[in-house]
């Protein structure tokens, strides 16, 4: 059986402080993606702030720990979260 991880629980360790984690999507092209070493990007302290602009544009903006430049990923196109296959029905 492989293991899995709800969306919710994603989008909730991701908005811990000074999480860092690694992520694998898929790009708007097909293609697949993998950043190491990343964080989110805060515009506030406020978490409930941010889940909510997440849940609102479907975009989570990020940075790659010690990168200068932000990129955007869409939550549906999230593949895994630090090695674990992410499941958007748990």
């Amino acid at each position: 059986m492989i293991q899995t991880i709800g969306i919710g629980e994603v989008l909730s360790e991701m908005c811990q402080p000074s999480n860092v984690f690694t992520i694998e999507y898929r790009k708007v092209d097909g293609n697949y993606g993998k950043k190491e070493r990343c964080v989110l990007v805060r515009g506030s302290n406020n978490d409930l702030s941010e889940r909510k602009k997440m849940n609102r544009n479907g975009l989570l903006l990020l940075r790659e720990v010690g990168g200068k430049h932000d990129f955007s990923v869409y939550i549906d196109l999230l593949v895994s979260f630090n090695g674990t296959e992410i499941d958007f029905h748990k």
